[in-house]
């Protein structure tokens, strides 16, 4: 081999070598969906058109609210007079 070709082949192969390393760090890993447990079925919605994860978040503000409301009512249920 001419010095010219084997500096051809070093260049490629050091450019294959550096190309193939990790320039970006790889991605984070995704924490746990915000949200219940049992709306995560919803977010499927978004295969048919609708968002899913919009629709999550309402039906997950509305169970808040009506756990709240229950707690309300259990704590009323519990200070009245027997």
């Amino acid at each position: 081999m001419t010095l010219s070709s084997r500096l051809f082949v070093f260049v490629i192969s050091m450019g294959l070598i550096l190309g193939c390393g990790s320039g970006s760090p790889a991605p984070k890993a995704r924490d746990a969906a915000p949200g219940r447990a049992e709306t995560k079925a919803v977010e499927a919605a978004s295969a048919v058109g609708y968002n899913g994860s919009q629709m999550r978040k309402k039906i997950d503000r509305v169970l808040d609210r009506n756990d709240e409301r229950n707690r309300e009512i259990e704590k009323g249920a519990a200070a009245a007079p027997k």
